[in-house]
């Protein structure tokens, strides 16, 4: 495959993770404008979970009927299809979660409250719980969050990939 063909198929599989990651953003704004949170709401997790689980399923699968594929696809070219859209779809909610954090500051007070909250559930009133409550308010920034989600969003996309790639793979029959 010529590396003009390579960079086709890997900008329309940009443009599929893009529009996967809108999906994830438009999810969790409808969430935050219902419940005003984003963080710890297991209906946002599990419809990303979802979109997610979908949209490697289908982009996996577009980039195996493609002309230049021909229908075919080994595991590890699933895998690492499904890694790039896991990449760019986390990029996109990481900037997006950048965003979000930074222009309502009220969602960073309310996830260093819950933060606190787990901590003094896990270590009561000790001096760890407040060393480390005096680390979590001096470091979580939007942009940490942002980079968190990203590595979440790109953890998740292996695990499920490394499922989904088992399913998607097809080799060509050899006819003797």
């Amino acid at each position: 495959m010529t590396m003009q063909i390579k960079n086709r198929i890997y900008g329309q599989m940009s443009l599929f993770a893009l529009l996967m990651g809108a999906c994830f953003v438009a999810a969790s704004w409808l969430c935050f404008i219902n419940t005003g949170q984003v963080f710890n709401n297991p209906t946002l997790n599990r419809t990303i979970s979802f979109l997610f689980i979908i949209g490697l399923f289908i982009g996996i699968r577009q980039y195996r009927d493609s002309s230049t594929r021909q229908g075919f696809i080994t595991y590890g070219q699933a895998v690492v299809t499904g890694i790039w859209i896991s990449l760019v779809t986390g990029l996109v909610y990481c900037l997006y979660t950048i965003i979000l954090y930074s222009r309502y500051p009220e969602l960073l007070t309310s996830y260093l409250g819950m933060t606190r909250e787990i901590l003094l559930q896990m270590y009561g009133n000790s001096p760890i719980q407040e060393m480390t409550e005096q680390f979590f308010t001096a470091f979580i920034t939007p942009f940490l969050i942002g980079l968190t989600e990203l590595f979440s969003k790109f953890v998740n996309g292996l695990i499920f990939t490394l499922i989904i790639a088992a399913f998607l793979r097809k080799q060509p029959t050899q006819i003797i």
